[in-house]
């Protein structure tokens, strides 16, 4: 389903599209009485508007100034809606309406100031402390996801909201803290970590990729307590609002200090000496790495955890990375099959009628002379008697989310797009919602031919499973990016 400007949706009047993914889109719009407001909308596809309705229903108890507010939610078949605070206009209304968010603002100015980025923190650790304190955390801190309402500092965006210890690996590649990305459930500190990148985005204007450099003209020295928290948060888990407000003070947190050793020689002058000759080693030292450094135009800071930073760029690449193998796999399949020349099949699957998986589940364990997983595979009689095992071996391929339902209306929506274009070939090789229709019917007709001999034969049951696999994939991405990291991350 398409929006378009002046479009009515829960008595909002539509005027911009803001913003578009693959799940759903972001609009400034005017409400029934002309207040400016946000509307999300997100397309009902299972476990993602599912995902969304779960953090509006875990935020809907959190009240603060500094936390995006929700103004109301409306739930259809077809869509998720909902209204929340507009953000200002980063153009004060000269030209076309741009959302003031922190990721705009690095793009329009390049980097933020110290007190602009102290200010910015102290609105946001307000907000969460407000969310920590109902036992959640945000999970998706990131410059795109802060935003300035009148003028004050929010924390935008509840769709990953989750109770802290209770959600999966989600998030945004770079602000992933390294204990998340090891397969643990978020917590207050990973929204600290997060935080902690966002002041490295604001300070140096650089994107997140680019941690730990820093430009030339970015020196330690400057905005020294901003710095401190960067480090600190990126180096070691921070736990509260409180030890983060002590790193914007220049205070230490979590790290114990040195037990002081009283020496009982009376040795003052011998140590005042001492320390002035060290003084000056240390001056013409730093003297000597800084003007190293000047010729390397950057400069390092303190070092980091390597492991993690490899993790984090092994994050970075995954989008990419997974895409890549995936539609390889896919078409190198098609190409071998023969999909790709067949001047059959493609048309087939204009017409092709999905099945959900509970009917697929009920066909397989059907009686005798049922017609099985049509209509891909023919009538199939049962003419061999069907073990148990053998039934539990293909729902157990089948069940939950090995075979997620297809979207209807989206496949019916990409059938007539191809039914009206001359290059059919393509709909195989760029259009991941007909690679995932195509994969259904082999599989069907895969499945229908181990009912019908009774049991797998050859590499039957590996090609099932791999086709199953990349069916799986092409429709759940965050899936199929999660067993593309279990196969690849160590």
């Amino acid at each position: 389903m398409s929006y378009n400007v002046g479009d009515t949706i829960c008595n909002c009047t539509l005027l911009q599209k803001c913003g578009e993914g693959a799940y759903g889109e972001v609009w400034l719009a005017h409400d029934a009485i002309g207040t400016r407001v946000a509307i999300k909308i997100l397309y009902n596809r299972n476990r993602y508007s599912e995902r969304e309705l779960a953090g509006l229903k875990n935020y809907k108890d959190c009240n603060h100034p500094n936390l995006l507010k929700i103004r109301h939610v409306e739930i259809t078949d077809n869509a998720i809606y909902y209204t929340m605070d507009a953000a200002d206009d980063l153009n004060h209304g000269n030209g076309e309406y741009q959302p003031d968010t922190l990721a705009n603002r690095l793009g329009k100015y390049g980097r933020l100031d110290g007190k602009e980025i102290t200010d910015m923190l102290d609105g946001l650790l307000s907000g969460l402390e407000e969310l920590h304190k109902h036992g959640l955390v945000h999970r998706d801190i990131k410059p795109d996801n802060i935003l300035w309402v009148n003028g004050r500092a929010i924390l935008a965006d509840v769709g990953l909201i989750a109770f802290e210890g209770a959600g999966s690996l989600v998030g945004t590649p770079g602000f992933l803290s390294p204990r998340v990305l090891e397969g643990n459930p978020a917590e207050a500190s990973d929204d600290f970590y997060a935080l902690g990148k966002v002041i490295y985005c604001a300070l140096t204007g650089l994107a997140v990729t680019e941690y730990p450099s820093l430009p030339i003209d970015v020196t330690i020295s400057m905005d020294a307590n901003l710095n401190k928290a960067l480090r600190e948060s990126c180096s070691h888990p921070i736990k509260s609002t409180a030890e983060f407000r002590k790193l914007l003070n220049g205070k230490s947190v979590s790290v114990p200090s040195e037990p002081k050793i009283r020496n009982p020689f009376p040795i003052k002058k011998l140590v005042m000496v001492s320390g002035i000759v060290v003084l000056i080693g240390a001056f013409v030292y730093l003297f000597i790495q800084q003007q190293k450094m000047a010729e390397k135009h950057i400069v390092q800071p303190v070092p980091v955890d390597v492991e993690a930073e490899k993790k984090l760029t092994q994050q970075q690449n995954i989008d990419h990375d997974f895409q890549k193998e995936l539609q390889s796999n896919v078409q190198t399949f098609f190409r071998k099959s023969g999909w790709l020349d067949n001047g059959k099949m493609l048309p087939f699957l204009l017409n092709y009628e999905v099945m959900d998986a509970s009917l697929m589940r009920e066909l397989i364990t059907g009686g005798s002379g049922n017609p099985r997983l049509q209509p891909s595979a023919g009538a199939y009689r049962k003419t061999v008697r069907i073990s148990t095992s053998l039934e539990i071996k293909l729902l157990g391929m089948l069940h939950g989310v090995h075979y997620p339902d297809f979207d209807v209306a989206k496949v019916q929506e990409r059938q007539s797009y191809w039914k009206n274009r001359a290059d059919i070939k393509l709909m195989l090789t760029t259009d991941p919602v007909m690679q995932a229709v195509a994969l259904d019917a082999v599989i069907r007709n895969g499945i229908n031919k181990v009912l019908e001999h009774g049991s797998f034969r050859g590499n039957e049951e590996a090609e099932l499973k791999n086709l199953i696999y990349m069916r799986h994939a092409l429709l759940d991405p965050e899936w199929g990016k999660l067993q593309f990291m279990s196969r690849n991350f160590h």
